[in-house]
């Protein structure tokens, strides 16, 4: 049974358990709907963030956090990773660092107002992580399939705005959105981003949510959801599902005692994306977000994120331990640029692009050590043959973070409390007597 961590005054009771759980369910439901079918308030507010600040209330009406067993010694180095970023930052905003300025650009909310947002966000994540986690060690199964429901509603209007688009047609908007993304392919645009603001992200929704269309069987849907990855034209997600592909082949081929079943599945799989490949370059699709993307884009894109980038590294040098405090990569970048060339196009805050960059920047060594024990502990829990989907999907994440702007959106921490859910209720099971 799963456990609490008791606060002062519990309200408890078996409605309040089925609540949570329900709860949890519709923020499940509602992950790709993050620019669409959201609400702007400054901000666009999403259906799940209106979801876990309820789930928030009912934790401080109730006492207590309900947690499936081991997920709080799980979560633990992400705790430490937020007490720390909190000291660092209260260092930072007390005694400004020489570096630091707020001249030149336009902050959301301010250098203390924007750390606190960045520390909401945090928080946000890690309780959707164990509030996921907790539902499905209660029913994974359950929970994977309110997931995969929603992607393919999610995939569904994918396809109607790529169609749209591909036939000349008006984008059909949901509420909430202004304009899909495009992407221009051999002089015809295309939208590409769904339910999200941006095909990256959609595309690496949809390698989750591949990974726990496999697991729970539903191979129909799973083909489905590899098709709506194309139409993404990501190509870093375009790749990962090649390697997403790779992982899943090698898993089940290592498991067959044949030695001859194993080379006739490896080579299968060689076989099968040899002829995707030849279908892409006949289209040109190849051509367009693989050799154009990667040999020419305009050269001086390629040099700002390389400057971000270094920046954010040189920050790191002078701060390796505690970092410039949560947010504030974007305050303390000037002295840290190759060129302030970009600084006449760039009117907002900067930051890193590379989530891995900007936390070490942020948070020194120790935060970033921390959340690679994080993951560490994620990764351990997908051990073994029934969850390698879900084990090709972690490795799709980190693959995918690579040109991933942000390392809090709450899919990510959603999926990791799904694989966790399902494996600690995997090893409770196997505890218990058989009868």
């Amino acid at each position: 049974m799963a456990y609490a961590l008791a606060l002062p005054r519990p309200f408890a009771g078996p409605r309040i358990a089925s609540l949570r759980h329900h709860a949890t369910l519709g923020v499940v439901a509602t992950l790709p709907f993050t620019y669409a079918l959201t609400v702007p308030v400054g901000f666009p507010l999403k259906m799940y963030e209106v979801i876990l600040c309820f789930l928030v209330l009912v934790v401080i009406l109730q006492g207590k956090l309900v947690l499936a067993p081991g997920v709080a010694r799980i979560a633990q180095p992400v705790v430490v990773l937020l007490a720390w970023a909190m000291l660092v930052l209260c260092v930072r905003i007390a005694i400004p660092l020489d570096s630091f300025t707020t001249s030149g650009f336009e902050a959301r909310f301010g250098p203390v107002g924007d750390a606190v947002t960045k520390l909401g966000y945090w928080i946000l994540a890690l309780f959707a992580f164990v509030l996921v986690a907790t539902a499905a060690y209660e029913d994974g199964r359950r929970v994977a399939r309110w997931w995969v429901t929603s992607a393919v509603v999610a995939s569904m209007y994918g396809w109607c705005l790529f169609l749209s688009s591909a036939f000349s047609l008006p984008a059909p908007l949901l509420p909430g959105m202004i304009s899909p993304a495009i992407i221009n392919v051999s002089g015809h645009e295309f939208y590409r981003g769904g339910t999200f603001e941006e095909g990256n992200f959609f595309a690496l929704y949809l390698l989750t949510s591949l990974a726990v269309a496999l697991w729970l069987g539903r191979r129909r849907t799973a083909l489905f959801l590899v098709a709506t990855v194309v139409i993404t034209f990501s190509t870093v997600n375009v790749a990962g599902l090649v390697l997403f592909g790779g992982i899943v082949t090698l898993g089940v081929s290592a498991g067959r005692r044949d030695i001859r079943r194993r080379i006739a599945g490896i080579s299968l799989f060689a076989v099968l994306v040899a002829l995707i490949v030849a279908g892409l370059a006949a289209t040109g699709y190849l051509g367009a977000i693989f050799v154009a993307k990667l040999t020419t884009e305009e050269f001086g894109s390629r040099l700002d994120r390389l400057d971000l980038a270094v920046a954010g590294l040189r920050m790191s040098l002078d701060h390796p331990i505690a970092g410039v405090g949560l947010s504030h990569y974007g305050y303390n970048y000037r002295p840290y640029q190759l060129t302030d060339v970009f600084d006449r196009f760039r009117d907002v805050k900067p930051i890193a692009n590379s989530p891995w960059i900007e936390l070490l920047a942020e948070t020194g060594l120790v935060g970033l050590g921390c959340f690679l024990a994080f993951a560490r502990r994620i990764w351990q829990h997908a051990g073994g043959d029934a969850l390698l989907p879900l084990r090709a999907g972690l490795a799709a994440i980190t693959f995918g973070l690579l040109a991933f702007p942000s390392i809090t959106v709450l899919f990510l921490w959603a999926f990791c409390g799904l694989v966790v859910g399902v494996r600690l209720r995997e090893e409770q099971e196997a505890r218990l007597p058989a009868t």
